[in-house]
């Protein structure tokens, strides 16, 4: 049976990156080439990896918790002063690698381009059941609990262990007895409201954090587009000037004439 192999790609400085994650079991295998050479790879069961390339920069995955396409790559060049790695490690900038076009990564990005406020909604839906879920099964238990069990009484015999009585010496500590002055403290407490209000904001931060989220990942990837755009932009000027610049010194060379 032949194994699926999951591709990333991204185009940098007309330098091919490709990532390619294949599944390794209970874990999966993760390879980093530029220009076909590989740089960097790993086998790992964790949900965020990073991958050291040296010289040429850092990736950065997120991967699922347990099955589906990877969630985000991205990669971090060697720029002076600032160790990708570091960067890396940091999550600050980076520039995300596309999924192979076709692919189940593909679609999920396209999706969530095309659909942000969906995508927010469920991310906020998942956090509201990873709050109720837990509740609701609690309360499912402490209402059909399993009756008591009559555990027999199992007559464990009585060791006897010997009387380790040891002597020991008795010091005489000076009486350290220092008059603390007292402090009385007012007797104030929480207004019933305020008590209210926080006891449900243990329920409510997790919802809040999770719609922050995933409001950021929007932004973030639009971005992402940008610079994107931004680069293709430039590289298309820097060829166009190029090839003006071939033509201004092809017209300024001398023309040898035609001999008979």
């Amino acid at each position: 049976m032949t194994q699926e192999v999951e591709r990333w790609l991204l185009t940098h400085d007309g330098r091919a990156h490709v990532v390619e994650l294949t599944e390794a079991g209970f874990q999966r295998a993760i390879t980093w080439t530029v220009d076909d050479e590989e740089v960097a790879s790993e086998k790992t069961s964790d949900d965020t990896v990073t991958l050291d390339g040296g010289d040429h920069g850092a990736v950065k995955l997120k991967l699922p918790t347990f099955v589906g396409p990877a969630r985000r790559v991205t990669w971090w060049g060697g720029e002076p002063g600032k160790p990708a790695l570091a960067a890396a490690t940091l999550g600050i900038g980076g520039l995300d690698f596309d999924p192979e076009p076709g692919s189940k990564a593909a679609e999920r990005e396209a999706w969530i381009r095309e659909h942000p406020t969906q995508y927010a909604v469920r991310r906020t839906a998942a956090a509201v059941a990873g709050v109720v879920v837990p509740i609701v099964l609690i309360w499912l238990l402490g209402r059909f609990a399993l009756p008591n069990i009559p555990w027999p009484d199992i007559p464990w015999p009585k060791i006897p262990w010997p009387d380790w009585s040891i002597p020991w010496p008795t010091i005489p500590w000076p009486d350290w007895s220092i008059p603390w002055p007292e402090w009385s403290l007012p007797d104030w407490s929480l207004p019933a409201w305020l008590q209210s209000l926080l006891d449900l904001l243990k329920y409510v931060w997790p919802v809040l954090l999770a719609a922050a989220l995933a409001q950021r990942e929007i932004k973030r990837r639009r971005d992402q587009d940008a610079r994107k755009r931004a680069a293709q932009l430039t590289a298309a000027d820097t060829a166009q000037v190029t090839e003006e610049d071939s033509a201004k010194r092809a017209e300024a060379e001398p023309q040898e004439p035609d001999r008979p």
